[in-house]
């Protein structure tokens, strides 16, 4: 127990700029539910050990018997160490203790092996401290003798104690695997960690990552909701939605680029207040392709993995709870924006420098209707392969450019960049060309920017570029030093533009509020399709639209207007006015108590919509 809480004030420590401003009283409160889950987890961890010493058999004292009981204790609680260890580096890019999902997430890619050697080498004093905790187990492991009790030769007392031990073991257990010993109390869930903190953000400090691993084991989805009728819901929030114009389909040319971990904090266009209006970001292109663009200063993603990013930008579909594409209604029957367009004459396309099958993106865009995948592969040249993740961004960029112009007009295409990822290497020939910022991904940011630049001066000889429609997102934001950017919403903030070179989308900068999914419902309203759809996005060219947000990270978030509301465990733990208070510090819960209701009142909604509809296959009008 003392150890676990070790890694709790480390993982505190090497992340506190996330936990800014914690009372004594929160850290309290912290530690006393961490002490809940580190009990559980010890269990969970420690099951089979606690086993093996406790069973009434008299051959649990043979010197052999308790070597194999040592090596699964320094096994199993030597494992639990390295993910909690692990956790300390990868919850600045996760923001969320890591669930068993991550390794959904990673067992499409072909270097483990290179990963895991990068995060030794590039974070060795984790390891370091990591072989520290580990070697004071074993020295305190090795404090403790085992003996026979006194009993132990008399047959009629040894069977009966050692049973009635065993029982009163196993009741200990149970009542420490699921929290606490009452009739009505489930088995804690990660969700629990809410009822400690203040903040659900804070959510994390309470929790330790072997018992979010060993929770999420057992993949349990969604169930039903039932907040309001059918009838009721339909009028409250709905995700069908009819696009429509009295304009003729315009086969625009679609092109999306989601780039890599581009939050808003590293942009300088999102910025422009910072440092006496001098703060000028480290992506010069993308601020001048913002500025001419019809741009949201108000973009959030989905989610904050990776794989979050397809469904939502291409189907409208965003993360929830549980990634989409690792529950098993990926396979549901879904509208997309590559099947659309392609039942109107599309080709479509995909591009991601990363090896065929990485992040399990070919088997999710097949379903979507995608019809060409580029890859690493189909790139074929591993020169240019950065060693880990894929081709570099500004060859694989070039070589998307270049299978654009052998396209049938009109065309979709999408590509997914790579280089702005950890270890946040560059190309041999721009080691120290681009600026490096506080942060080692900036200086990706740059590179990634700068292959972004050559592309569009690629591009724009192409005949097919003044007949092109541009989206550009990312697809999460990343770690920022910036405090607007540490808090719940402030993780979410990402880059969306829409811009096309022909004049037809005046350049704008718009206040309201855009996110991932609203990507698929607005490129359909610019192409004048007439259609019904299912998107959890709006058209937001629509100016009839109600202007929301809806996403979940940690807890569910409603966002509207200038205000964002949190809500967790069945009910609302915080409502902040995001755009006057930035670092949403000031609870409003109390103070407008009728825009609480009416935010609570569509979040629901929407929990309910997307929950039954993944449920029941309902995806599609």
């Amino acid at each position: 127990m003392l150890l676990f809480l070790a890694f709790r004030f480390l993982f505190y420590i090497f992340n506190r700029e996330l936990f800014p401003d914690l009372t004594s009283e929160q850290w309290i409160k912290i530690l006393k539910g961490g002490f809940v889950f580190d009990l559980s987890a010890l269990f969970y961890v420690n099951a089979i050990y606690v086993l093996m010493q406790l069973i009434p058999f008299k051959f649990r004292y043979n010197k052999g018997y308790q070597k194999v009981a040592k090596i699964i204790f320094f096994i199993t609680n030597g494992l639990a160490f390295l993910v909690n260890g692990i956790d300390i580096i990868y919850y600045k890019f996760s923001l969320r203790r890591s669930t068993l999902a991550v390794l959904d997430e990673f067992k499409n890619e072909n270097h483990k092996g290179k990963f895991f050697l990068e995060f030794i080498i590039d974070y060795w004093y984790i390891t370091v401290i990591f072989i520290f905790l580990v070697l004071i187990m074993i020295f305190l492991y090795q404090r403790i003798s085992i003996k026979k009790p006194s009993y132990f030769a008399k047959p009629i007392l040894y069977y009966p104690l050692s049973l009635l031990i065993l029982m009163g073991a196993a009741t200990l257990m149970v009542g420490g695997i699921r929290g606490d010993f009452k009739y009505s109390t489930r088995p804690i869930t990660m969700s629990n960690a809410g009822e400690y903190v203040d903040r659900p953000t804070d959510a994390s400090l309470v929790l330790n990552t072997p018992f979010s691993l060993i929770r999420t084991s057992r993949k349990s989805f969604y169930k039903p909701d039932h907040f309001f009728t059918n009838e009721e819901i339909e009028q409250i929030y709905t995700p069908v939605q009819e696009i429509k114009s009295d304009k003729p389909f315009e086969p625009y040319n679609v092109v999306v680029f989601i780039l890599e971990s581009f939050g808003k904090g590293g942009i300088g266009y999102f910025n422009r207040d910072l440092n006496n209006g001098n703060f000028k970001g480290f992506t010069p292109f993308l601020d001048s392709l913002l500025s001419v663009s019809h741009t949201s200063m108000n973009g959030f993603a989905d989610g904050r993995k990776s794989i979050d990013a397809l469904p939502s930008v291409m189907a409208g579909i965003p993360a929830g709870e549980v990634p989409f594409v690792l529950t098993p209604y990926a396979t549901n029957k879904i509208n997309s924006l590559p099947s659309i367009l392609h039942s109107k004459g599309y080709q479509t396309s995909f591009f991601h420098g990363a090896p065929n099958g990485s992040m399990g993106f070919k088997a999710i865009l097949n379903l979507m209707g995608v019809s060409n995948y580029y890859g690493k592969d189909e790139f074929n040249n591993d020169a240019e392969f950065d060693g880990l993740w894929g081709i570099w961004d500004e060859p694989f960029f070039q070589f998307f450019a270049n299978n654009l112009d052998t396209m049938k007009q009109p065309f979709f295409s999408s590509i997914f960049s790579v280089s702005s990822h950890h270890p946040f290497d560059l190309p041999a020939k721009y080691k120290n060309v681009f600026p490096k910022g506080d942060l080692p991904i900036l200086e990706s940011m740059a590179y990634t920017d700068m292959a972004l630049q050559k592309f569009f001066n690629n591009a724009k000889t192409k005949p097919w570029f003044k007949n092109t429609l541009f989206v550009i997102t990312a697809d999460h934001a990343t770690i920022s030093n910036l405090p607007q950017y540490q808090t719940g919403i402030g993780r979410l903030a990402i880059p969306i533009l829409f811009y096309m070179p022909n004049g037809q989308l005046p350049a704008k900068t718009d206040s309201s509020i855009v996110q991932q999914t609203d990507i698929m419902p607005s490129v359909l309203g610019l192409l004048n399709y007439n259609g019904k759809i299912v998107s959890f996005g709006k058209n937001i060219f629509d100016s009839t639209h109600k202007n929301f947000a809806a996403s979940y990270m940690e807890t569910f978030r409603w966002i509207e207007d200038e205000y964002v509301l949190e809500y967790s465990n069945g009910k609302t733990t915080g409502l902040f006015n995001f755009a006057k208070d930035k670092l949403t510090k000031t609870d409003l819960q109390n103070e407008i108590p009728q825009r609480k209701a009416d935010m609570e009142l569509h979040l629901k909604a929407f929990i309910q919509q997307y929950h039954n509809r993944l449920l029941e296959d309902r995806l599609t009008p």
